[in-house]
C-alpha cells in the first residue's frame, strides 16, 4: 500500500485513520502554534513522513489515494478522517461523502475548520450521508459560520476557559469507547456540542 493507515493511538483505540500534514491542508488559524498533529510530527519524524507521504499520493494518484482509504473502510466499523491536517478542497469532500455513501456499515468521524467547504455542499442540496459525522471545530478567535447546526466541538484551555455552551458534552477521552457505547463524538446530533481539554 502506497497510503499510510493507522491502525489507532491512545486517544483513538483501535479506530483506523488517515491523515495529511498538519498545517498544509488546514485554513489560517491561532490553533497552529498548540497543534498537537504538529507537535506528534516534531518528536516522531516518521510520522511526519507517512502524513506527507499520504498528501504526495493524494496529489499525485488520487485515485490510489482513495481506492486504498476505501479499502480500509470497507474492512472498518468505525473510522476517522484527519487525526492531522483537514479537508483540502470541494473535490476532496465529495468523495468522502461518495465513500461514505458506498460504505454505510461503517461509522465515519471527522472534525474540521473548513466550514465554508461544507456549507457550500451543504447549500447546493446534497445530504451528509448519515454515517458520515462531520463535526464543526472551534478555536477563539475563528469565526465559525454553521447555518445547518452541525455538531460542534469546541476546547477548554489550560485556562479553564471555553466557547463552549454549558450544556456541551464532555468528551470521554478515547474515541473507541463512545464508538462501541453510542456517545461522544459519534452520535452527537444537529446543534449539540462537545467540549474537551486542551492537549
Amino acid at each position: 500500500m502506497k497510503v499510510s493507515i493507522s491502525r489507532g493511538n491512545e486517544k483513538l483505540g483501535s479506530i483506523q485513520s488517515v491523515s495529511l500534514p498538519s498545517g498544509l491542508t488546514c485554513r489560517e488559524c491561532d490553533c497552529s502554534r498548540k497543534c498537537y498533529a504538529r507537535r506528534i510530527e516534531r518528536r516522531r519524524p516518521s510520522v511526519a513522513a507517512a502524513y506527507r507521504n499520504n498528501l504526495q499520493v493524494l496529489e499525485t494518484e488520487p485515485a490510489t489515494y482513495w481506492r486504498e482509504v476505501e479499502a480500509a473502510i470497507m474492512l472498518s466499523r468505525f473510522f476517522r478522517f484527519h487525526v492531522s491536517g483537514d479537508i483540502p478542497n470541494t473535490t476532496y469532500f465529495h468523495i468522502m461523502m461518495e465513500v461514505a455513501k458506498r460504505n454505510s456499515h461503517c461509522e465515519i468521524l471527522c472534525f474540521t475548520k473548513k466550514y465554508e467547504i461544507v456549507n457550500e455542499v451543504l447549500a447546493s442540496g446534497i445530504p451528509l450521508p448519515s454515517n458520515l459525522h462531520m463535526i464543526f471545530s472551534a478555536w477563539k478567535g475563528l469565526k465559525m459560520d454553521n447555518p445547518f447546526q452541525l455538531p460542534e466541538a469546541h476546547v477548554r484551555y489550560k485556562d479553564g476557559t471555553t466557547t463552549a455552551r454549558s450544556d456541551a458534552k464532555e468528551c470521554g477521552g478515547n474515541c473507541t469507547e463512545c464508538a462501541c457505547t453510542a456517545g461522544g463524538c459519534w452520535s452527537l446530533h444537529t446543534g449539540e456540542q462537545v467540549v474537551f481539554n486542551e492537549h
